[in-house]
This record gives C-alpha cells, sequence and structure tokens, in this order.
C-alpha cells in the first residue's frame, strides 16, 4: 500500500528506493523469492502480510543485517551495495523494529533519533 500526495508528479523521477528480483534464502527456506518494490519521493509504502510472509527480511536485507542472494537495491536509480547497517545508515536508511527497546519518554521522533543527534553536520545549529 503507498500513497503520494495529490499534485505531486513523480513520472519522471527515478525512485528514491527500488528493491528488484529480491531473493533470500536461509538454507533451505526461501524468505524472499523474486520480491521487487520501489518507493517514489515523497510517498509513504506500508508492507503488509502474514506472519512469515518476508516483510521483515526485505526490511533487514534494505538495511544491511541480511544481503540479497538475488537481486538489486537501487537508490536515486543506481544500483547500492548495502552489506552493513553502517553502510545503509550512510546512504540514508534507517529502521526501526518494532520490539521494546524504546523510550516511553520520548515521541516516535525523538526514539527514531535517538543516538544520532549529532551524526553529522546536518545536525549542527548553523549561524
Amino acid at each position: 500500500m503507498s500513497a503520494v500526495p495529490a499534485g505531486v508528479d513523480h513520472a519522471a523521477e527515478y525512485p528514491v528506493l527500488a528493491v528488484r528480483g529480491a531473493t533470500k534464502r536461509f538454507g533451505s527456506v526461501v524468505a524472499l523469492d523474486d520480491v521487487s518494490i520501489e518507493v517514489r519521493r515523497g510517498e509513504i509504502l506500508g508492507l503488509l502480510g502474514d506472519n512469515g510472509a518476508g516483510k521483515s527480511t526485505l526490511t533487514k536485507c534494505i538495511s544491511g543485517v541480511h544481503q540479497l542472494d538475488a537481486g538489486a537495491i537501487l537508490l536515486d536509480g543506481a544500483p547500492t551495495q548495502i552489506r552493513s547497517p553502517a553502510d545503509a545508515r550512510f546512504a540514508g536508511i534507517e529502521t526501526v523494529y518494532q520490539d521494546l527497546a524504546l523510550f516511553d519518554n520520548l515521541t516516535p521522533g525523538q526514539n527514531f533519533f535517538a543516538g544520532r543527534e549529532l551524526a553529522g553536520p546536518q545536525w549542527l545549529p548553523r549561524g
């Protein structure tokens, strides 16, 4: 499921993120079988599916926890090698997992950036 704000034309742009033909196996278990998705600028994408459908595996491949056995990840139309969470973070990809490792007293946004507030010059005050 995805949504693009009304009046936004993305036809001429590459997707911000595209996954093409993603396949991931764990031994004899095929967790992802030729999965493709894309997300365009300004779009919100939701992954829905039964337990064991591959949502978490796909997310972990995009965020560098697992590597694809086949397929490609593209950022702004360019093939990208994401070999680790650090590679994903450097490319601007972050993941917040649905576990209890959150700070109850922080907002969702604060939880998302916890520990990364001064991760780069974009976070430093200007002027």
